[in-house]
């Protein structure tokens, strides 16, 4: 590995110091290989005064030093040592990059986000990877699991949440350790928060019928509704959807939907039916999202007032058209297999949430529970 500290003329008369790579070295922020890392330090080509030379002296010797960082940095790494050198790096710097790149591949990143909020309001502004280690973590688990939510100091942050945002945040360590900013991968020696079963309320048959008699006066909050119900694609899935996701098979005779899926973070091959590319109305010229004016806000806001018009607000969550497209496909009688692959779980135990006996089907064997004997 050798490296030189060189300096590019620019416009203006100053020169711009760079360290010159041969071969190429990976840059752990880009995710690529460079030759080039220009240190945003300026010396005068030709200094005339005083100060002047003042500045060229003292940018060449910082840049000397980084120059020596580098290379230092760079013989550890090939010797297969830690450099030390890369706890003073910042963490919450580190992970807004990750979170940019994830944006980059179309990743919902919402997660990722608030889980380092959560991080900054219990450590405040400053994260040094050298803060990280095994006690830290279980620290932050602490926190999460007695801490109250963001957006109300009355509401405690529920223990499944916490599990999300913790799971979020030992992601981002474990690629920090991988970028070589950490000596190991702290989290294998911690546990993760365990997540709680609780009851889902998922809708009924006659509840689901009396939500499309009384429809939502907003109709990209009521199509995008019913797509789901008929899909089971998350809220995130849909918004991003484009027509050019859509296609058709003429050998299955049947519609589906490639992208990728963004809370996976996967390609999804999803076939959907007739009736739910109807729902989406004629195709506009172009390619462009299928519901361009899809808001979370507001569409959590409408689902409140529609659930709550016929007496279901605790069930006003989106989501529950998933849950709902799920539990459906499995009481009439579609291997659990199959409905895994159909919601996009990595693991079929993920999707065995949806298979719980349903309240019909259990009343009709209690009523089958009788001895004659006692009446």
């Amino acid at each position: 590995m050798r490296g030189k500290l060189r300096k590019k003329k620019l416009k203006g008369g100053k020169l711009s110091l760079y360290i010159d790579y041969y071969p190429p070295v990976w840059n752990p922020h880009n995710k690529r290989f460079t030759r080039r890392e220009f240190l945003n330090l300026y010396v005068h080509a030709n200094p005339v005064t005083p100060l002047e030379v003042k500045e060229n002296k003292l940018y060449s010797e910082i840049a000397e030093k980084i120059y020596i960082k580098r290379m230092k940095a760079l013989m550890l790494e090939e010797n297969g040592l830690f450099n030390k050198d890369s706890l003073d790096a910042d963490f919450f710097l580190y992970a807004k990059s990750f979170i940019r790149e994830k944006q980059r591949e179309n990743v919902d990143t919402t997660h990722y986000e608030t889980a380092v909020k959560y991080l900054h309001k219990w450590m405040g502004d400053h994260c040094k990877f050298r803060h990280i280690d095994e006690i830290f973590l279980q620290k932050f688990k602490q926190f999460l699991l007695n801490t109250h939510s963001l957006k109300s100091k009355h509401t405690k942050l529920s223990q499944n949440t916490a599990a999300s945002y913790y799971d979020k945040f030992t992601i981002i360590v474990k690629e920090a350790y991988l970028d070589r900013f950490l000596p190991e991968d702290y989290t294998i020696r911690v546990k993760r928060i365990g997540n709680i079963d609780t009851h889902r309320q998922i809708l009924d048959d006659a509840e689901l019928k009396l939500l499309i008699q009384n429809p939502v006066d907003d109709d990209t909050v009521f199509r995008s509704s019913i797509f789901a119900l008929l899909t089971g694609f998350r809220f995130s899935a849909i918004k991003i959807l484009k027509w050019s996701d859509l296609h058709y098979s003429t050998p299955l005779d049947s519609w589906y939907a490639y992208i990728v899926d963004p809370k996976p973070g996967r390609s999804f091959k999803h076939y959907i039916s007739k009736q739910a590319y109807t729902i989406l109305g004629e195709k506009p010229e172009g390619d462009g999202l299928v519901f361009p004016d899809l808001n979370y806000s507001r569409t959590r806001t409408k689902l409140q007032d529609w659930f709550s018009s016929v007496g279901l607000k605790d069930k006003a969550k989106f989501h529950n058209w998933r849950h709902k497209y799920a539990t459906d496909l499995i009481e009439k009688g579609e291997d659990i297999y199959v409905v895994s692959k159909m919601l996009n779980h990595k693991h079929v135990k993920t999707t065995q949430i949806y298979a719980q006996v349903p309240d019909v089907t259990r009343a009709k064997a209690a009523n089958k529970a009788i001895y004659d004997h006692l009446n």
